[in-house]
């Protein structure tokens, strides 16, 4: 099988390199951060990525989400059992905690390999699978500085501070930069509000407002505002967003 290695600790990717070459198993690369796996992937067509989940701004959650057709299969690795059962809810072959053996690895990649050669595609594991998964999940998501954002047929990180505003249209989600570019990205708004935290002010049902570009705010007579943006833009904010919005903007 052919398998793209995604660790941030080079030492980490070094071993994982030896253990598949003692398995006998191809490995297509190996990769440092989230961008670069992206990258590999859609460029080297792995049948297996080993998965670090946590690295520096992009995750391996985020490399999950971000994939291109066709998917790979996961196999997440960490040293943190405590993400189990959100690594199966993206669809993960299997879930490996550091530091990872010969024999887990051996296993994990025999998964891979009856999935691969089977007929038909395995359903995703259900209750019963993840029963003996820990549910725990950290108590707060760390921020982000940058979002991931597609450009072209592949993705480029920007940092939020560049981003005026994000707005939802027809079920998807744009990213307005300084500039006047638009890039599409591959979250809700809700999703988008969690990851930016208090620096972004939830303008309305569809608009999310980074207050540092805020230039200006003016009530409309009918409870509702338009907020004048750096670069020229207008956005509404609605009657029921429109006291949030002003408490925020003058703290």
């Amino acid at each position: 099988m052919r398998v793209l290695v995604v660790d941030d600790e080079p030492a980490a990717r070094r071993r994982l390199a030896l253990m598949l070459e003692e398995l006998d198993e191809e490995v297509v690369g190996e990769a440092a951060n989230g961008v670069e796996a992206l990258e590999m992937a859609r460029e080297r067509k792995p049948d297996v990525l080993l998965l670090d989940i946590e690295m520096p701004e992009v995750d391996g959650f985020d490399v999950a989400r971000h994939l291109p057709e066709p998917r790979p299969l996961l196999v997440f690795q960490t040293a943190y059992d405590e993400y189990a059962l959100r690594a199966f809810e993206h669809a993960a072959l299997d879930y490996l905690v550091k530091p990872v053996t010969l024999d887990g690895l051996r296993r994990a990649l025999g998964r891979a390999r009856e999935r691969l050669e089977a007929p038909v595609p395995a359903a995703a594991p259900g209750l019963d699978a993840l029963r003996g998964v820990r549910a725990s999940l950290p108590a707060e998501t760390p921020r982000r500085r940058r979002l991931l954002v597609r450009e072209g047929k592949g993705h480029r990180l920007v940092a939020f501070e560049h981003i005026t505003r994000f707005v939802a249209d027809e079920g998807v989600v744009f990213a307005h930069l300084d500039g006047g570019e638009k890039r599409l990205t591959d979250y809700t708004l809700a999703e988008l509000e969690e990851r930016a935290g208090t620096g972004f002010v939830r303008a309305s049902r569809g608009e999310l407002v980074n207050a540092e570009a805020v230039e200006r705010i003016v009530r409309n007579g009918d409870g509702s505002a338009t907020l004048g943006l750096r670069g020229g833009a207008t956005v509404h904010v609605s009657r029921r967003r429109a006291p949030e919005v002003w408490d925020r903007l003058a703290e």
